[in-house]
């Protein structure tokens, strides 16, 4: 008897340890592979995982929701970033009932959600629970969700109270939280108070204080009172992009001291060329005069992202009285895009347009570069006369680019003061109505049936639908509504409902996400976490690793191109102070977008390096569009699905411009 006693221990480790086996078989058989994963191990050899995954494709919530009560954290995370991820508003409630979970991970991903979601009533939740939670690493998400979803009532909740330093995350979610409320155009004097002593506080880590500036430059404000504090903090801090942003900042200060300081920093060979940039931009807020010489000397400099912006703020602020000095000048620079831009400004500028015209006709009929060309044509919207050399680019050119920047010349024409002044005169000598035109042209535009092309026409129409007048009926836009194919045209379809409704007062059903393809696991599972790629371009080359356990779909269509050679002999489409893009082909419009994958949102925050994929109006990532973050943007974390990290080239990143090849791009072999 007394031996059949000690066979009970024996028997219940037994019997638990069984129970604890079959729940990993029924969970996937991998849970203590997944919740220890180190990074280095593909996490979705997890069935589980993996039949998650499956569900976030297929839209199906519901399923989803269920393993919020499943008995392993990993798989409660995974399952609440997916609603998250799809951002359906009717999962709020549900992912609010895991802020109680006894895992702060899952709590964390839980809030995260929350905030992608965006959805009113998710500040509730956020606010009641908020001093319930004791891990203020939670605490902290939490009040970025509520500058994702919240309100006024956000606003004072985030803004009030004064937080100790050794909380930083606290510090940390609080002003990140007021910058995605300022960028939604939510602040006050409250909340810049407390950006500005964040922003000066040393004591802080920089990258908390380099949030703060990213507030200052989000916010359309005037911030003459903080000048001194702005240059103090540009002087004494070592991140380049508290610079950017302090830089921009001081655009809104409108004082001499101000405008002194960031003419200080174009002069200064040693700037870095993203603060240069963001100070002319900045230099758009002071009197053109007291910026003209600086401006005309930066036009020659060597860097010609320095110079084409130099020509753009000439473009953007000139005046009449210089026009044949822009005309002059376009002849001595050597790079076309500061060449164009000087030559928009001497047209937008003269009184006699008509040779300045004729010029640029001419150098458009020359031009070599696909994007000089483009950068021609958008010249012209300055001439409402030249309308009919733009037509005929728009409706007959075999690029698809032209054809879409010729729209979008066209439409600023439209839009431009000088429009109704020639449109009198045509009506006045020539009885041509000018109107009844660009209204066919606009209608034209949307038959034709690139997707591009159909949006820019349909927002045309939806912003002015006083020339619907000119339509016998509005029949083709509800037939290029039904000729959407979705997802591919999820903006294209958002932006012909509108017109619809606009123009007719008829009210479309918009259209929800559809289910996408399930993902290709055997060959998800075949690729190795951190998996590298080399991007050779004419300026050098840059090394990319990859993360499949973060984007999994994505990053496998990116080798998968990357392996069919897809993106040589591409080129970059476009570049920014803040990011650096491709899309796909040499055109910039690929049919290739037709191929649309899940978005795959995380906690991963967009500092400089980061590679991503473009997203669209329906929350799906389009295959073949992406870009490198040239600077880090708080803001945009938890907008694109993250699929690499830059981890050597970036002085290669920093030297390309709009236009330059990508030679190739090929996995690295170890």
């Amino acid at each position: 008897m007394k031996a059949h006693n000690n066979m009970k221990p024996l028997i219940m480790n037994l019997l638990g340890f069984l129970i604890v086996i079959f729940l990993s078989e029924s969970c996937g058989g991998q849970a203590t592979e997944t919740e220890n994963n180190d990074g280095r191990t593909n996490i979705y050899n997890d069935a589980t995982l993996r039949q998650i995954y499956d569900f976030r494709c297929e839209g199906n919530t519901a399923e989803l929701i269920k393993f919020f009560s499943n008995s392993m954290p990993q798989y409660r995370k995974a399952a609440v970033l997916a609603v998250g991820t799809m951002k359906d508003s009717m999962a709020t409630v549900a992912a609010a009932s895991l802020l109680s979970d006894s895992d702060p991970l899952v709590r964390q991903a839980a809030v995260f959600s929350i905030g992608q979601i965006g959805h009113i009533a998710g500040q509730k939740y956020l606010t009641d629970y908020i001093d319930k939670e004791q891990n203020n690493t939670v605490r902290g998400e939490i009040l970025v969700a509520l500058g994702k979803c919240g309100d006024e009532k956000s606003l004072k909740t985030i803004g009030s109270g004064k937080i100790p330093h050794s909380e930083t995350d606290l510090i940390s979610g609080q002003i990140k939280g007021l910058c995605h409320l300022a960028k939604r155009g939510l602040y006050s004097i409250n909340t810049t108070e407390k950006a500005i002593n964040i922003l000066c506080d040393t004591t802080l880590h920089e990258k908390i204080r380099a949030v703060a500036s990213e507030y200052f430059a989000i916010c359309n404000s005037e911030f003459s009172l903080y000048t001194d504090e702005f240059i103090k903090t540009y002087n004494n801090t070592t991140l380049n992009c508290i610079k950017e942003n302090i830089t921009l900042a001081l655009g809104k200060c409108h004082n001499a001291r101000s405008l002194e300081f960031l003419k200080e920093k174009i002069q200064d060979e040693k700037t870095d060329y993203r603060i240069v940039l963001n100070a002319i931009n900045a230099l758009e807020n002071y009197p053109y005069q007291d910026c003209k010489d600086l401006i005309l000397e930066k036009l020659k400099f060597f860097d010609e992202k320095i110079s084409s912006y130099a020509a753009k703020y000439l473009f953007n602020k000139g005046i009449k009285a210089d026009s044949s000095l822009y005309l002059e000048l376009s002849r001595e620079v050597p790079g076309w895009q500061t060449r164009t831009y000087l030559l928009g400004a001497a047209l937008k500028y003269s009184n006699n347009k008509k040779s300045i015209s004729a010029s640029i006709k001419s150098g458009f009929e020359v031009a070599q570069n696909i994007y000089e060309k483009a950068s021609l044509l958008r010249c012209l919207e300055s001439d409402v006369s030249s309308y009919g050399f733009v037509e005929n680019q728009t409706f007959y050119a075999e690029n698809e680019m032209l054809r879409t920047e010729g729209l979008k010349t066209l439409i600023a024409m439209y839009d431009s003061p000088e429009f109704e002044k020639y449109s009198k005169r045509q009506m006045t000598l020539k009885g041509e109505n000018l109107n009844e035109d660009f209204a066919l042209i606009f209608k034209k535009a949307i038959q034709n049936g690139n997707t591009q092309m159909v949006a820019l026409a349909a927002q045309a129409i939806a912003s002015h639908s006083e020339i619907s007048e000119y339509y016998m009926n509005t029949f083709f836009l509800n037939q290029a509504v039904s000729n959407c194919i979705l997802p591919r045209d999820a903006d294209t379809y958002t932006v012909l409902v509108d017109a619809v409704k606009k123009v007719n007062g008829q009210t479309i059903k918009p259209i929800q996400a559809s289910a996408i393809d399930s993902p290709d696991w055997d060959y998800i599972r075949s690729i190795n976490p951190g998996e590298k790629i080399i991007i050779s371009t004419q300026k050098g080359e840059i090394t990319l690793k990859t993360d499949i356990n973060n984007a999994p779909v994505a990053v496998a269509n990116f080798l998968r191109l990357v392996d069919e050679k897809y993106f040589d002999n591409s080129c970059f489409t476009n570049i920014s102070t803040t990011f650096l893009e491709n899309r796909g082909s040499i055109t910039g419009y690929d049919e290739n977008e037709s191929v649309m994958l899940p978005t795959e949102l995380t906690e991963r925050v967009f500092d400089e390096g980061t590679v991503a994929l473009i997203t669209t109006a329906l929350n799906n990532s389009v295959a073949t569009q992406w870009f490198i973050m040239l600077t880090s943007k708080t803001v945009l974390d938890g907008t694109s699905s993250v699929i690499a990290t830059v981890t050597d080239g970036m002085d290669c990143v920093h030297a390309l411009n709009t236009g330059d090849n990508i030679i190739s791009i090929r996995r690295l072999k170890e």
